[in-house]
C-alpha cells in the first residue's frame, strides 16, 4: 500500500478517542510519537535531605514533539521501576521478526490505532495470502498480528496472533494454540522476546486452522444453542449480548431489545429486527458459524480493550457449547 489512508474505524481506550490509519510501516511509524522518562519534580538547587525537589518514587512520561509547532506534553505518572517500551521499538521488532520469516513486509497491509495523545497504540499487521484459511462457509479469514501497548503504565504490552474475517471485519483470537506475550512494564520486561514469540507462534498456525475446521464439522442443535445462550453466554457477556447472539444465530439478523429491563431468558425477550449480519445471513448451524456470530458482536464493541477481551473468550465459549 503506497498511500496512507485514514480509516473509518474508531474506538475508545479509557474513555479517550482512538483513530486508525493504514499504510506501510515506513509511513505509519512517522505518525507514532516518541516518549521520554523525566524526573517527577524539579528545583533550582538541591537542598540537603530534600532530594533536590524530586520525588524518588515516581517518574513522568513525556510525549516529545513530532514537529516544530508542537510542544512536549506530560502523559502520565509511573513508578521508578517502570520500563518505557516505545511504540516504534515494539513495531520495529514485529516487522523484523516477519522479515526473518521471509515475509516481505513492504507489501503487507498494516494499520495503527492511536489514542488522542498517542499514549496507547494498537498495531495490526495482516499476513500474506498464503497464510489465509478457507473455512467451510467459503469466507476467507486472514492471519493477523496484533500489538497493544501503552506508555503510561496503565496497560500491559500485548503481542498476539489472531484471525480476521474479510466479509464482516470480525476478529477471532484462539489463545490455546497461539503464543501470547502479556508483559508488565517493569524492569523484567524483555522486548527481545517478541521476535522469538512470533516465530514460535507461526509454527502453531496449523493447529488453529485444525480447530476451526473441527468447529465447522460439529452441528449445533437448536435446543442446545438456546440453553447455552440462556446460561453460559448470558453469564459471561450479559443478557443483552446473549439475546442478540441468539437471534443472529437463528435468523442472521441483529436485533434491538424493545425493553432492556424485561425479565426472563435472553432467547425469550421481545425484539425488533435490524439489518442482516454480513456472513451470517443463513443463521448458524455449526460451531464455526456460531463462533463468527460471537466474533461479530465482540468486534463491533466501541471499547477496544473490551473488544479484544471478548475475542479472546470465544474459543472457551464455543468449546463449552460443543461439549454440551
Amino acid at each position: 500500500m503506497s498511500v496512507e489512508e485514514i480509516l473509518e474505524e474508531s474506538g475508545k481506550w479509557r474513555s479517550r478517542e482512538v483513530s486508525y490509519v493504514s499504510g506501510n510501516w515506513k509511513q505509519l511509524k512517522e505518525h507514532i510519537p516518541k516518549f521520554r522518562l523525566d524526573d517527577f519534580g524539579k528545583s533550582e538547587g538541591e537542598g540537603e535531605g530534600d532530594n533536590g525537589g524530586k520525588n524518588r518514587f515516581y517518574r513522568v512520561v513525556t510525549r516529545l514533539p513530532k514537529s516544530q509547532i508542537e510542544r512536549e506534553i506530560p502523559i502520565g505518572l509511573v513508578s521508578n521501576s517502570y520500563h518505557l517500551a516505545q511504540h516504534r521499538e515494539v513495531g520495529e521488532l514485529c516487522i523484523n521478526a516477519l522479515q526473518t520469516a521471509d515475509i516481505k513486509t513492504s507489501e503487507l497491509k498494516i494499520e495503527v490505532g492511536l489514542s488522542e495523545l498517542g499514549e496507547w497504540m494498537n498495531l495490526r499487521i495482516y499476513f500474506p495470502e498464503k497464510y489465509n484459511h478457507e473455512p467451510s462457509d467459503g469466507e476467507t479469514i486472514q492471519l493477523r498480528l496484533e500489538c497493544f501497548n501503552s506508555v503510561d503504565g496503565i496497560t500491559r504490552l500485548i503481542v498476539m496472533l489472531g484471525w480476521y474475517r474479510f466479509v464482516c471485519s470480525n476478529g477471532l483470537i484462539i489463545g490455546d494454540t497461539i503464543t501470547e506475550l502479556r508483559d508488565i512494564h517493569n524492569q523484567g520486561m524483555d522486548l527481545l522476546r517478541i521476535p522469538k514469540m512470533i516465530s514460535n507462534s507461526l509454527s502453531k498456525v496449523k493447529a488453529d486452522k485444525d480447530q476451526l475446521d473441527r468447529w465447522s464439522t460439529q452441528t449445533v442443535e437448536r435446543v442446545a444453542l438456546k440453553n447455552w445462550i440462556n446460561s453460559t453466554v448470558a453469564s459471561k457477556w450479559g443478557k443483552k449480548a446473549a439475546c442478540r447472539a441468539y437471534h443472529i444465530c437463528i435468523s442472521g439478523h441483529d436485533v434491538v431489545l424493545l425493553d432492556p429491563f424485561e425479565g426472563g431468558f435472553p432467547s425469550d425477550k421481545k425484539v425488533t429486527k435490524r439489518k442482516p449480519v454480513a456472513g451470517s445471513e443463513k443463521g448458524a448451524q455449526d460451531g464455526y458459524a456460531v463462533s463468527q456470530v460471537l466474533s461479530w458482536l465482540a468486534s463491533h464493541r466501541n471499547n477496544v480493550e473490551s473488544r479484544t477481551e471478548r475475542q479472546r473468550q470465544i474459543p472457551e465459549l464455543i468449546n463449552s457449547l460443543l461439549e454440551a
